[in-house]
């Protein structure tokens, strides 16, 4: 899942609605048309702004909960890397993580 930036998000929607000249639009059908999507991107913008984005501090998980835990054991070579990574020790990184992005979207 590839994260996206609200406020760009926000603005390219309102963007496209300010984009919309329903002025010139003559057809009665493509003015109903256009002004309904009007609403449902106003109704979008409604929805984006309940959400509420959490900052996750990356470098510090990544010393204090992955690397002073998991970089002490042997296993597999990590190219350009001092340490050693094991197949289970690359589970549990991906299982930490995928925790704390389940906690952030909870607000925890």
């Amino acid at each position: 899942m590839k994260l996206i930036d609200k406020d760009a998000l926000i603005a390219e929607i309102k963007r496209r609605i300010n984009e919309i000249n329903l002025d010139s639009i003559e057809d009665w059908r493509y003015r109903l048309q256009r002004e309904h999507d009007i609403e449902v991107m106003k109704n979008i913008l409604s929805l984006i702004d309940t959400l509420e984005v959490k900052e996750v501090d990356l470098e510090k998980h990544l010393k204090e909960d992955i690397e002073d835990v998991f970089f002490d054991l042997n296993g597999v070579a990590v190219k350009g890397a001092t340490h050693y990574l094991t197949v289970e020790d690359i589970k549990d990184i991906a299982k930490h993580f995928y925790e704390l992005g389940i906690k952030a979207q909870k607000g925890e």
